[in-house]
């Protein structure tokens, strides 16, 4: 009768650090591929991240001098306009609006994956900038018509979200012809559903951001079908 085969203590061990070895490189090669095409998004959003926590963590009033000052109010535009529009797409406040930086990774990251990654930092600048000033535009034109009073002029504005909607806009090229219509039905239900039911000037630089956007997947688009058509 054959004896059967005990594995040694050492065997095992063996068998477990190989078990061990080969777990660690699967998590490597998930973090390389997550990686891979989201450098931006991932650098970006983890500033974005830490800056808006340290700004939070600290006592009330110097957190409201951290977000009036990196602002794009009316009153910053005019005095440091360059300096707040940079300042202001780093900063989330409150803190639990933190959570639009997962659909802005998956955005970004689609987008560079897509056009690279000079294509993201040019997008998201000219969805910020450009719904910024269109948006600081209709607050003086407003304010000169006595619409609105003047403290709008110093009301804080802050955040990631106008980039975010103009890669959105950028996209919809992306999204296959079935589904493009439905993606573009939920983008408006978003956005300009959102600026009818808060009415404010933040709302109008979401749709603002969006638009631009599009404008810039019109050209983008053809670019990418003549490239195609020179590759067959």
């Amino acid at each position: 009768m054959a004896r059967p085969v005990v594995q040694s203590t050492d065997d095992q061990d063996i068998d477990q650090g190989q078990c061990d070895m080969n777990r660690a490189s699967w998590v490597r090669h998930q973090l390389r591929e997550q990686w891979r095409g989201r450098d931006v998004a991932v650098v970006y959003a983890v500033l974005v991240i830490v800056i808006s926590i340290i700004a939070a963590a600290q006592p009330p009033a110097q957190l409201r001098d951290i977000v009036s000052g990196s602002s794009t109010d009316l009153v910053n535009l005019r005095q440091r306009p360059l300096a707040v529009l940079f300042a202001s797409a780093f900063v989330v406040s409150p803190v639990l609006g933190l959570w639009i930086v997962a659909p802005m990774v998956v955005a970004y990251g689609a987008l560079q994956r897509w056009l690279g990654r000079a294509s993201v930092i040019v997008v998201g600048v000219l969805g910020h900038v450009g719904a910024t000033l269109f948006v600081a535009t209709m607050e003086i034109t407003e304010l000169a018509k006595g619409r609105v009073g003047f403290s709008i002029a110093g009301r804080p504005d802050v955040g990631v979200s106008y980039a975010l909607a103009a890669a959105a806009g950028v996209l919809v090229v992306q999204v296959g012809p079935r589904w493009r219509r439905w993606y573009v039905m939920a983008s408006l239900i978003v956005f300009i559903g959102q600026f009818f039911i808060v009415q404010s000037f933040t709302g109008l630089g979401h749709v603002t951001a969006w638009l631009i956007g599009l404008a810039v997947a019109v050209p983008v688009s053809h670019a990418t079908r003549t490239q195609r058509q020179v590759e067959l």
